[in-house]
């Protein structure tokens, strides 16, 4: 049973709010195997999460968020997706929406949204078009002058739309810039279908999202610029959610397995009857606690970086943390694949019944692992050691860029 923690200050220390995270995160851990069988959304986890203060981490204490960093913010989703993978998955969009307006928003824009969030909202995401167009191809609208806008589209794996407050929408204007469009998520002419059916992270409220002459206000409008210091900055924080992801639902199957090793008998052929006598076994286990420790710090140095970074750092400074990123993506990636699939392997026969569910950790590191696929990520950061040529912001790959021509 989840029982809410009271509603934080702006002052608690980020040590305070992790330590309080943590108990809400071992709650919502309890029934996670069950939402997952029956696809159940977890409405009352959000609101859990609401009134320990998760979604309003990163928002300016002047606005009544709780001003955290990078470091404070991927330790806590590491701590949500160790609880629920698919649980884990919503604040990437929410938490990546509010880094773009807090680095390209208008005053107007940041003072609306970040008071609402504040005020208990979350976001929802619709980026991605439905899948017979080209990638990067956006046929989403956003037309009209003045004050006054109307957007129109479909969207597909529109991740916590059906429980946001608000939803990012990204389309293109009359000039042919892409922007980002916040809507209300009930306003009229939104649509959000419950049509996704991945076999991994069930239940991230995802489907198919459709803007049928949504009015939209031009202060709801995020014109992100051409900026390449702030392109590099958003996209390293957004990839660096999905790493701590990745990261999460490995440590939540190292979990697992520990409670399994204390549980099953040691593997045939082992000699051993208690598995802490099955030599193998337990170095198995040992591996798998690197692996997740690994990709933690990673994912700790990266966030750092990121939380060093000022408005004045030259675009090579951001560059260094965006390639971290990379890396840390290839790094956690593989974290979760193996952990999650040993996971298996250290309970045994036993461990595969339908019941326990433990298959979904795999499940869920395989739908999230193929968000974003990380095969050209070391060519890239290779190309960029041995050329200078910088990948593309959001593909980490191509088109590559010579460096000189990205200096603003």
């Amino acid at each position: 049973m989840i029982v809410p923690a009271p509603q934080l200050r702006t002052d608690v220390s980020a040590g305070q709010f992790l330590d309080d995270l943590a108990g809400t995160a071992a709650a919502i851990a309890e029934s996670a195997a069950e939402r997952d069988a029956q696809r159940r959304y977890p409405t009352a986890e959000y609101d859990a999460l609401r009134d320990v203060g998760f979604w309003r981490l990163t928002i300016p204490r002047e606005h009544g968020g709780l001003g955290f960093g990078y470091e404070t913010l991927m330790s806590a989703v590491i701590t949500v997706a160790a609880a629920d993978g698919s649980l884990g998955q919503l604040p990437q969009n929410h938490f990546n929406t509010l880094e773009r307006i807090a680095l390209a928003g208008s005053p107007e824009l940041r003072a609306r949204i970040f008071g609402r969030v504040a005020e208990g909202a979350v976001l929802g995401n619709a980026t991605a078009e439905p899948r017979e167009r080209p990638p990067g191809e956006n046929t989403t609208t956003l037309r009209g002058k003045g004050s006054r806008h109307c957007l129109t589209g479909r969207k597909v794996y529109a991740t916590g739309a059906l429980l946001g407050d608000i939803i990012a929408v990204q389309a293109r204007d009359e000039s042919g810039e892409l922007v980002t469009a916040l809507v209300d998520r009930y306003a009229h002419g939104v649509t959000i279908v419950d049509d996704w059916s991945g076999f991994g992270q069930r239940t991230t409220a995802s489907g198919t999202a459709v803007f049928d002459g949504v009015e939209v206000d031009e202060v709801d409008v995020l014109r992100f610029g051409t900026d390449a210091r702030t392109r590099y900055r958003a996209s390293a924080q957004s990839q660096l959610l999905h790493c701590a992801i990745d990261t999460g639902i490995a440590q939540g199957a190292f979990e697992a397995a520990v409670r399994l090793a204390h549980q099953v008998h040691g593997g045939r052929g082992s000699g051993a009857v208690e598995f802490v006598d099955d030599v193998l076994g337990v170095s198995r286990l040992g591996e798998l606690w690197i692996a997740v420790e690994g990709a933690r710090a990673i994912v700790t140095s990266a966030a750092q970086l990121l939380d060093g970074l000022t408005d004045a750092d030259p675009l090579p400074r951001v560059l260094d943390a965006f390639y971290r990123v990379a890396a840390a993506k290839t790094i956690s990636t593989e974290a979760a694949l193996t952990v999650t699939a040993a996971l298996i392997d250290i309970g045994g026969a036993s461990s595969t019944r339908t019941e326990l569910r433990l298959d979904r950790f795999w499940r869920d590191a395989r739908t999230h692992t193929v968000h974003d696929a990380v095969r050209w990520k070391p060519y890239s950061i290779g190309r960029r050691l041995l050329t200078g040529d910088v990948a593309d912001a959001w593909s980490i790959a191509h088109p590559f860029t010579p460096f000189e021509t990205l200096e603003p």
